[in-house]
């Protein structure tokens, strides 16, 4: 049964291809690079404390403790300070000292409260407890807007959170809810023992005494099973369970699919990518249809936006991008990273390469 829960549509904003396009690394001397869509470029020669990269920037902190940021071949310092928290996502870079919450967004930065206890950033909003006005408050489409208000503790902790969309549940009515494309949506108006987990434009999620497992997706709720699963997990706009028989099962806009109706020992999901295991092979659903990537399981795999990276059985490193497998080097590598889409490993006497759009850059 599916139920409309609010009466208009939201576009999604598509990633913009410089989402894809950048990575970052220390080199053997420790000197920190940036790369992007093909070029390398030293944006530190001493030695810097950390660095997360976003979808359109990379951000870091220097060897003086100054919070900087990479973006459109520039590099512009933000703040000074210690400790500084900071969380790069794909449109976002949210960052603290203390309590002062802060947005860098499309090139702004602004200060969204002095006295948050504690914040969630995704890639589209930022939620916050501001103690001192007792408010949850979140941060979407370049305003802030006020979800609950006279709280005497800090919501975060019961908090679901995806790339758009935060759930949870009212401890005082119990109601549970979602944010999602600026406006709150109660899913239910009194759960007594709800589960659930949020993605990208979906909320997987079930109240036990009902014995129903629900999802919301794009503004709509859908009963998907009659039973609670034995487990879920979400991605983005997609939710793959076990149901009460066993079976793997995947749900998206298309409907529920089954993917085997074997247990998996086990199975991980990540932005649009997922694998499973069957009879020790490693497996993937992708696009309705499942694929083999091998016949064991290799060590190690990662997982993220549309890519599965691994190192086979001879060390030599494989990708599983967009439905179709491939192999990347036929050279022996100690390790490799995702950051997104890109794949970064490194041969020879630490020299850094990385595979972007089907190539290989060596640094």
């Amino acid at each position: 049964m599916k139920k409309t829960v609010i009466p208009f549509l939201f576009l999604l904003l598509s990633i913009n291809a410089n989402s894809q396009t950048l990575a970052a690394f220390n080199d053997n001397l420790h000197r920190f690079w940036a790369f992007e869509a093909g070029i390398f470029t030293q944006l530190e020669y001493l030695e810097i404390q950390d660095f997360q990269v976003g979808g359109i920037l990379i951000a870091y902190i220097d060897n003086d403790q100054n919070l900087k940021i990479y973006r459109n071949g520039q590099v512009e310092s933000l703040i000074q300070g210690s400790p500084i928290k900071y969380t790069a996502t794909d449109y976002l870079l949210g960052y603290s000292i203390y309590e002062q919450l802060n947005v860098y967004d499309n090139g702004k930065t602004k200060v969204l409260s002095t006295a948050a206890d504690g914040y969630i950033v995704q890639d589209s909003l930022i939620a916050w407890h501001d103690k001192v006005k007792q408010t949850m408050e979140v941060y979407y489409n370049g305003r802030t807007i006020k979800v609950l208000d006279g709280l005497i503790y800090n919501p975060l902790k019961i908090f679901k959170a995806g790339d758009n969309t935060i759930a949870w549940v009212n401890s005082s009515t119990q109601s549970f809810s979602v944010f999602y494309h600026g406006h709150t949506i109660v899913l239910d108006d009194y759960s007594q023992e709800v589960t659930f987990d949020a993605g990208r434009d979906i909320v997987a999620f079930y109240d036990t005494p009902d014995q129903v497992f629900n999802v919301f997706l794009n503004g709509e709720v859908t009963e998907i099973e009659p039973f609670i699963p034995k487990s879920f997990k979400v991605g983005d706009d997609m939710v793959v369970y076990v149901d009460n028989m066993g079976k793997l099962k995947y749900y998206d806009r298309n409907g529920v699919q089954t993917i085997t109706n074997f247990e998996p020992s086990f199975y991980d999901v990540e932005d649009m990518v997922m694998v499973y295991e069957e009879q020790g092979f490693l497996k993937t659903f992708c696009n309705g249809e499942v694929y083999i990537i091998e016949r064991y399981i290799p060590q190690p795999y990662k997982l993220d936006y549309n890519t599965i990276a691994y190192l086979d059985q001879s060390r030599f490193l494989k990708a599983f991008q967009h439905c179709s497998g491939s192999t990347i080097t036929n050279e022996r590598i100690a390790e490799i990273s995702l950051i997104r889409d890109l794949i970064i490993f490194t041969t020879g006497i630490n020299k850094v390469n990385i595979y972007f759009n089907g190539q290989i850059y060596k640094h």
